[in-house]
């Protein structure tokens, strides 16, 4: 008996929008609609996802958690092992692969392994070329050109091998068989509900009619979970970046150039926080149960509290080093104008000078004597050195 699995890939790809300015899907729908015009082999379309409310096939979901379109590829889909292949199409450099493919394994024989290398191939070989494609994009109104990205900065190698970050499975249960016969392939169940068994990585699906909402929340939930592990890793690169300008002075010269731009994925951080706030809260029917069965599941409070205090954390660091490089300012302000002060020595030791060669003495001798005796350019020299001795002493211990 042939088996059907599908498989949900994240990968990262080189499309990225002006996510806070965006009003209305469809001026990127139309953009990806242009670029494969005269591509017989890519189908674009917008999921069948009503949005915003009338009934509860609805999800009011924010644009950011849309995808921007679905690219429905024939060449992948003409292979005799595979049902249905759609790559979804998000913001922020990441997409979801869905493919669901025919086998001959049955429950108990199934290699996870050997899926997941499956799924590595095919889409090694048939979404490059589409994500090369989109590389050549060229920058328009809310599209962000590749080698403008600021949030993620991604080589083009990273953007374009169309390799997943990893390949959930997802099996329907069979008429003959009962939901405990699939627990060893399942290995641990994270979450359950009527409807499905949801593991780490394999799931079941109880219910065939309620593919469809399972489907979307599937897709949803591993677009967010990739986009909340790669800002993870973000974060984590740049506390390490931190970290090192204590041993090295290029680290910290490459810091403070770069300094607004950890400022503005923070910012953006928040945005996205705020936006999945409102995906949630938008998604209807028993949909809702499922997403907070997904939550539940892969742990996403845990997640988004592992990200906020990295955030947190950075935003200290952001402060600290911010003080620091106001209080270096300061620093140098004040020794200047200490300098500047000191500097007036000289203006007064020339005076002292010109008024000893003006002055008349017939029996005493004081301190204008004295300066008249030593040459100007030796008081000069003298005056020089005491301004740079005073300014010294002042930029080394000024708090």
């Amino acid at each position: 008996m042939t088996l059907c699995i599908h498989t949900y890939s994240p990968i990262c790809i080189p499309l990225n929008w002006q996510s806070e300015l965006l009003e209305n899907s469809s001026e990127r729908l139309q953009l990806l609609e242009a670029v494969f015009a005269e591509d017989d082999n890519i189908q674009v379309s917008f999921p069948d996802w009503p949005m915003g409310y009338g009934s509860l096939e609805h999800d009011n979901l924010p644009l950011l958690y849309q995808p921007s379109a679905t690219l429905q590829i024939r060449n992948l889909e003409q292979l005799d092992e595979i049902n249905h292949a759609e790559l979804y199409l998000y913001d922020n450099c990441l997409g979801v692969l869905w493919i669901s493919l025919d086998s001959d394994y049955t429950y108990e024989t199934i290699d996870d392994l050997a899926i997941s290398e499956k799924i590595t191939g095919l889409a090694s070989t048939h979404l490059q070329p589409i994500l090369e494609t989109l590389y050549q994009i060229p920058e328009s109104r809310h599209l962000i050109e590749p080698r403008h990205y600021r949030f993620f900065e991604d080589e083009k190698s990273a953007l374009c091998s169309a390799s997943p970050l990893w390949v959930a499975r997802m099996l329907t249960q069979s008429t003959h068989r009962q939901k405990e016969d699939y627990l060893p392939w399942l290995h641990h169940i994270d979450a359950e509900s009527s409807s499905l068994l949801l593991g780490s990585g394999n799931s079941l699906l109880l219910k065939e009619t309620a593919f469809n909402d399972v489907h979307r929340i599937m897709v949803l939930s591993q677009y967010h979970s990739a986009l909340m592990s790669r800002i993870e890793q973000i974060l984590k690169k740049s506390l390490r970046a931190f970290n090192s300008v204590h041993y090295s002075r290029a680290a910290n010269k490459k810091l403070r150039a770069n300094m607004q731009l950890h400022q503005q994925r923070n910012d953006h951080i928040e945005f996205i926080t705020i936006q999945f706030s409102a995906a949630i809260a938008g998604v209807q029917g028993q949909r809702r149960n499922l997403l907070d069965q997904f939550n539940k599941a892969w742990q996403v409070p845990a997640q988004e509290s592992r990200v906020q205090k990295l955030t947190a954390l950075l935003q200290l660091r952001l402060n600290r080093h911010l003080g620091e490089r106001i209080k270096q300012q300061n620093r140098g302000i004040q020794t200047l104008l200490a300098s500047l002060g000191a500097l007036s020595l000289i203006g007064l030791m020339t005076d002292l000078h010109q008024l000893a060669r003006d002055t008349q003495h017939d029996d005493t001798m004081g301190l204008l004597d004295l300066l008249s005796i030593v040459a100007i350019e030796d008081i000069l020299n003298v005056t020089i050195l005491m301004v740079v001795l005073l300014t010294y002493i002042f930029y080394r211990y000024h708090e």
